[in-house]
């Protein structure tokens, strides 16, 4: 027998030495495997979890997403076991992906527990609380309110028809009433009534909204004005960047507000806002512009390379590779363009260097921006620029000049 038949069943036989047991998801079993071997942390074959928990799922190059509802777990992608299990990463194994259960229910809040040695991994029982109809500006919306998040998906358009992945318990309902529910196996099925209109299902944290018609609205800008609360941030002679950044997002909010823009602030006081939370604000946003400080005078202007893909797991439109042409259409109009975060800052770069100051533009995976469906940036100016009301005023200024001119305004 040759050396290189030698090393390829060596090989086929360390991997297939891998498998160590069971896994329970949901009703179903299938193989763990241990990358890091024996007692390490177990993985799972990444789609069959997802198909079996309704969970959404995504694969690009380097990444793989998995999605409940408005939460989203990001996984690089290792070929090596051993590195894998110490980073948590998923494991790229015989043409497959396998994710580590444990972190993956951490992330999504999933149920985890170890059954005489085998990992069990389910959807937590979830309870919906109320649902309630808006109509504003031509479109119907049914908003959907949930204990925690909850994976949905749209079954039928005539009459509509909405499963709701794991929900164990539905308000009670009038008989009169025209939104009716049915228990299943699975969750809960909600009825609602026929309107005029194509259905359109997206994610907000612990939401689900449907809606339908269309609505002609002004572009929404989400400013989120970095640290709060107990998080000073980046303190320099008694300026707290907290307190900068707050400051510099009340300016814009007006000077956008007066061109007719839709803003909408992260935090609008001294107050905590968790970095998930931060992040999920952007969900429905064109523009998301996260504003931060630093000491001494140098602008940067930072864009997530990844934008994009993450949008489509957190609008809840991309949920498993079966999504249907129709709906994948309408997902399209929601979606920025490829490359339009890096224009955004090449713009507030374009609009700095008019005032006689540089401002780097570059690319970093920040969570921050990693949620985003319209252009995210997150803008860092020095301490330097914003110690005075006058200078706090020049740099508003001129991001709200690079946001209108983004926007065609």
């Amino acid at each position: 027998m040759g050396r290189g038949m030698l090393l390829a069943l060596l090989t086929l036989a360390l991997g297939f030495s891998q498998y160590q047991g069971r896994l329970l998801v949901g009703t179903q079993e299938t193989q763990a495997l241990y990358p890091g071997g024996e007692g390490g942390e177990a993985y799972g074959p990444a789609r069959f979890i997802a198909e079996a928990l309704g969970l959404g799922y995504l694969e690009v190059p380097g990444r793989l997403y998995l999605s409940l509802g408005s939460r989203v777990a990001a996984f690089g992608i290792s070929a090596s076991g051993p590195e894998a299990a110490r980073t948590l990463s998923a494991y790229r194994f015989q043409n497959g992906l396998w994710v580590p259960v444990r972190e993956l229910a951490r992330r999504l809040d999933l149920y985890y527990r170890v059954d005489y040695g085998a990992p069990v991994l389910a959807l937590q029982p979830a309870r919906l609380l109320r649902v309630e109809r808006a109509l504003a500006g031509g479109v119907e919306r049914y908003i959907l309110s949930f204990d925690r998040d909850v994976q949905a998906r749209l079954i039928s358009a005539s009459p509509p028809r909405v499963a709701l992945i794991g929900v164990q318990e539905v308000p009670d309902v009038p008989p009169s009433s025209a939104i009716s529910f049915s228990k299943e196996g699975w969750g809960s099925e909600v009825y609602l009534p026929q309107g005029e209109g194509q259905l359109r299902l997206f994610f907000l944290p612990r939401q689900v909204v449907v809606e339908r018609g269309e609505e002609v609205r002004p572009p929404r800008v989400v400013l989120d004005a970095g640290h709060g609360g107990g998080d000073s941030g980046v303190v320099v002679g008694g300026l707290r960047e907290k307190d900068l950044t707050l400051s510099l997002a009340l300016r814009l909010r007006a000077l956008l507000q007066a061109q007719g823009l839709e803003v909408v602030l992260t935090r609008n006081a001294d107050r905590d806002v968790p970095l998930l939370a931060r992040a999920q604000y952007a969900s429905t946003a064109q523009v998301f512009v996260s504003l931060h400080a630093a000491a001494g005078q140098q602008i940067r202007v930072y864009s997530h390379p990844e934008v994009q893909t993450l949008r489509l797991l957190e609008k809840g439109r991309e949920l498993i590779a079966r999504t249907p042409a129709a709906q994948r259409a309408i997902l399209e109009r929601y979606v920025a363009p490829p490359g339009s975060s890096a224009r955004l800052a090449q713009r507030v770069s374009e609009e700095f260097a008019a005032l006689g100051m540089v401002a780097q533009t570059s690319q970093d995976a920040m969570y921050v921006l990693s949620l985003a469906g319209g252009a995210a940036i997150l803008f860092e100016a020095g301490f330097e620029q914003l110690r005075t009301p006058q200078g706090r005023d020049q740099v508003a200024g001129a991001l709200a000049r690079a946001i209108l001119a983004h926007l065609g305004r």
